[in-house]
Order: C-alpha cells, then structure tokens, then sequence
C-alpha cells in the first residue's frame, strides 16, 4: 500500500483512453483506491475520484489514462430570485 501525509484531497475527471484495456482501468481503480482515495462516479469511459492532490501526477502518467483533471464542484454563484420581481411581472399579464 502507498502510504503519504495528509493532503488536501481534489475531485478529479479521469478520461480513460477508448482502446484502453479492462485490466488498464482496474489498475486504474485499484491506484486511486491505495492511495486513499475514492470513486465518486463511473459513466461509460469517465471516471469522477476524490484522491489526494500530491498522487495527480501518478494518476494522469497510469497507461490508459487520456485525462485527468481536477474538478470543482461550488459551481458559479446563482442570483437569487426576489418574489417582488416575480409578482410584479405575473401582474403585467
């Protein structure tokens, strides 16, 4: 098992690579899991892992890997709707 310091752990995209070998991807899986990490989602040939940020390189040099990047999920602040503005237009109807 890989043993490190505690880091920041980042939420990463992996892109696995089309000819990419069954065996390949469970390599894969396997690194992210001993290194600490975890498998938040897997769709089709994507992958979304949480994992310590000091292992991202390890990861995107992993044969089958065609990408891997980190991922931020707090998204874009959203306007809030005000009520006023929302009856004041049903009135107008």
């Amino acid at each position: 098992m890989i043993c490190s310091f505690s880091m920041p752990f980042e939420t990463y995209l992996i892109k696995v690579t089309d000819n990419a070998t069954a065996f390949q991807v469970q390599k894969l899986l396997k690194l992210v899991l001993e290194t600490g990490g975890r498998i938040e989602m897997v769709a089709g040939k994507t992958l979304i892992a949480s994992f310590d940020s000091s292992y991202a390189e390890l990861i995107r040099k992993t044969e089958g890997v065609a990408l891997a990047g980190g991922i931020n999920f707090r998204g874009r602040k959203i306007p809030r709707i005000v009520k006023r503005e929302s009856a004041k237009k049903q009135a107008e109807f």
